[in-house]
C-alpha cells in the first residue's frame, strides 16, 4: 500500500489483520486509496475468512449479504469476548456507510490504541478471531 501512493497505511495488527481506515485517515484521496487497494489485492491473505472478504468487496462498496453477515457472527462473538475479559462497554458491530460491519468504538468511550485495549483485543483475537475495525 505505501509503495501504491499511500505512504502513511499502518503495518498490520499483532494478529496479522489488515488495518483499516477510511482514505482521509490514511492522508490521501478516496481514489487514490481505492487504486493502491486494487492493485494490492492479490497480497491479501486468502484463508476465506469474512474479514478478507470484506476488504474486498469494500474496494467495490458492493458487499454481498452472506459475506457481511458472517462476518456480524464473529464480531459479535469478539465483542462479548471483550466484555466478558473486562471491557463492559465494548459495543456490538454496527453497519458502516460502506455496507460493512464495523466497531463504533469512540461513541462508546473506547480508545482502541490504548495499551489496556490492544491487550484485551489481542486476547480476545486469540479466543474469537475477528476483524478488528474501529470507526
Amino acid at each position: 500500500m505505501r509503495s501504491h501512493d499511500v505512504p502513511n497505511y499502518p503495518d498490520p495488527g499483532s494478529g496479522g489483520q489488515l488495518p483499516k481506515g477510511d482514505a482521509e485517515q490514511f492522508g490521501v484521496s478516496n481514489s487514490q486509496l481505492q487504486t493502491a487497494r486494487r492493485a494490492c489485492q492479490h497480497l491479501y491473505p486468502s484463508n476465506g475468512g469474512s474479514f478478507q472478504q470484506l476488504m474486498l468487496c469494500e474496494n467495490t462498496g458492493d458487499c454481498p449479504q452472506a459475506v457481511v453477515q458472517q462476518a456480524l457472527t464473529e464480531m459479535r462473538s469478539f465483542a462479548r469476548c471483550m466484555r466478558s475479559h473486562g471491557v463492559p462497554n465494548w459495543p456490538d458491530p454496527t453497519i458502516g456507510r460502506g455496507g460493512a460491519p464495523f466497531f463504533n468504538g469512540s461513541a462508546h468511550g473506547i480508545d482502541d490504541h490504548s495499551p489496556q485495549i490492544r491487550t484485551k483485543i489481542g486476547e480476545c483475537e486469540r479466543v474469537a478471531p475477528s476483524p478488528v475495525l474501529f470507526g
